[in-house]
């Protein structure tokens, strides 16, 4: 059964697929386009439009759009605000209507292939944390799609790159800055394509789309300036002013200037900027990228003068103060991947029909060896530092940059008489402080009987392949199982919610 490969992006996403000799297509729409936007539109009547469409009605009907929930993965809302998204009273949560973008792919899959598709596999940012991979899970299943692997963008990118014999016995740094996220990731290709991940870094926060918003108020700054006109007044302009900042920012790539008109419900407003204001605005986002690579770089342990190659991914690393960057702290020009916005799919799609089993054993995909990813981040779990004086700590389990699948375990004891378990909290990060870790679930593990103060319990807590957290409790005298806990996260749908959830995406159309 085909497997299919999907990079879920926070402004655009695209799925494909790879055939059993390791021939891989990214499989266009009816209209021809490969490359789907992530937006969403809710007419008041008939069925949902997700793609070009939705993202055209995003000026005439803004409060009916969304767009960059991916932002939101793992949490209640994507909006800056903290407001539910809403239409005609439903709420909709980030998995929700990212679940929806993975019907629409699902659906072009589906038609390309002439037959039903179920499985995939999914990337998301390297950066990613454990609620915001599980929100991913989420979504794919109610789109009706078993996710086969959660995989690294950064890391489908190098198995593209890494079957290209050249690409073989180097050292590799990936840079991929999307429409929403920048990950940087450095990675080993041995001589036979193996690929280990060595370090990875990032921010879930940072992409084109903030890139668009410092644009945006570059113009507002203009028109209230040349005209005493606010066009932060009216989600019209907003989103014209959206529109425009993002055809600004892509031709400033090319170009030395670029011009606009803004809509202004008044005159029409002409906004120039050349390149060298863009890149002035965007200084912030330069030193913040600079500093990441440069700490990468560190804990990997290979030196800026050894990296072989520098591989860029993502729309947004067509700008070009990202790419005099990379030349700078590396010392090298870097290269683009041969398709820029579509090779994290296709990676992903490679990696899809290793998985299935389904290569030709004559092809050399058949030979291809599974990437080896590493955490991204710390896990760990909330201790007593001090019975006596109850102050709490972070107790790390598993650094980041442990090779995944990963597992640890550590004993911990009751603090008082009489108790008959352990409320465990698990916290993402590797600083021992509470202030600087997020807490990304609990549950309770249960002895079954009371127990003195002093009395032990062994907890493994690992990392799936997928970064997806599991735990298991002990009595850490008899050795016995208590059980599997199961870890309720913050802000993750419920079984119920979820299963309510799937039924109504279920029934709905998706154009």
């Amino acid at each position: 059964m085909t497997v299919i490969g999907i990079d879920l992006g926070t402004t655009n996403s695209v799925v494909a697929v790879t055939d059993s000799n390791g021939v891989t297509t990214t499989i266009a729409a009816r209209d021809g386009a490969r490359i789907v936007p992530s937006v969403i539109h809710f007419p008041a009547g008939g069925d949902i439009v997700v793609g070009d469409r939705a993202k055209s009605m995003a000026a005439v009907e803004p409060e009916r759009v969304a767009s960059l929930f991916k932002r939101g993965m793992g949490a209640n809302t994507f909006l800056a605000n903290g407001d539910d998204f809403a239409v005609d009273g439903k709420v909709w949560r980030p998995e929700e209507l990212s679940s929806l973008v993975l019907k629409k792919l699902k659906q072009i899959a589906e038609e390309h292939l002439g037959g039903s598709v179920h499985r995939a596999v999914v990337t998301v940012p390297a950066y990613f944390g454990e609620s915001e991979r599980s929100a991913t899970r989420d979504a794919a299943e109610l789109a009706g799609l078993q996710v086969v692997r959660i995989l690294n963008e950064p890391t489908a990118a190098a198995i593209v790159h890494g079957l290209d014999s050249r690409a073989r016995g180097a050292n590799v740094l990936v840079f991929d800055l999307g429409g929403g996220t920048f990950d940087v990731t450095i990675m080993r290709v041995e001589d036979n394509a193996d690929m280990m991940v060595l370090a990875t870094g990032g921010d879930r926060k940072l992409g084109g789309a903030d890139f668009d918003a410092i644009i945006i108020e570059l113009m507002a700054e203009h028109a209230r300036k040349e005209a005493g006109i606010d066009i932060l007044s009216e989600a019209w302009m907003i989103q014209d002013a959206r529109d425009k900042a993002e055809d600004m920012k892509k031709e400033l790539s090319s170009a030395e200037t670029s011009t606009r008109t803004l809509s202004t419900g008044a005159r029409p407003l002409p906004f120039t900027l050349s390149r060298a204001e863009f890149e002035a605005a965007i200084g912030d986002a330069l030193s913040d990228v600079s500093d990441t690579v440069e700490v990468t770089l560190e804990e990997s342990g290979i030196a800026a003068g050894d990296i072989d190659t520098v591989l860029m991914v993502g729309g947004s690393s067509r700008i070009p103060a990202f790419q005099k960057v990379l030349t700078s702290l590396i010392g090298r020009e870097p290269e683009f991947s041969k398709n820029l916005d579509e090779d994290v799919a296709r990676g992903a799609a490679v990696l899809a029909t290793k998985l299935s089993g389904n290569a030709d054993p004559r092809s050399e995909l058949a030979t291809m060896s599974i990437p080896q990813d590493i955490a991204s981040h710390g896990l760990g779990m909330t201790t007593v530092r001090d019975a006596r004086g109850m102050e709490e700590m972070n107790s790390i389990i598993i650094p980041s940059g442990h090779a995944v699948p990963a597992s640890g375990s550590g004993v911990f004891c009751t603090v008082e008489d009489g108790q008959t378990g352990i409320w465990v909290r698990i916290n993402e990060g590797d600083e021992e402080s509470l202030d600087f870790v997020r807490q990304i679930g609990e549950g309770h593990a249960r002895f079954g009987r009371p127990v003195p103060a002093g009395y032990p319990m062994r907890v493994e807590l690992s990392y799936t392949a997928d970064q997806i957290v599991r735990l298991l409790a002990y009595d850490g005298e008899s050795g016995n199982l208590i059980g599997e806990v199961t870890v309720e996260r913050e802000g993750a749908l419920s079984s119920v919610q979820k299963r309510d959830a799937m039924a109504a995406i279920a029934e709905l159309g998706v154009q």
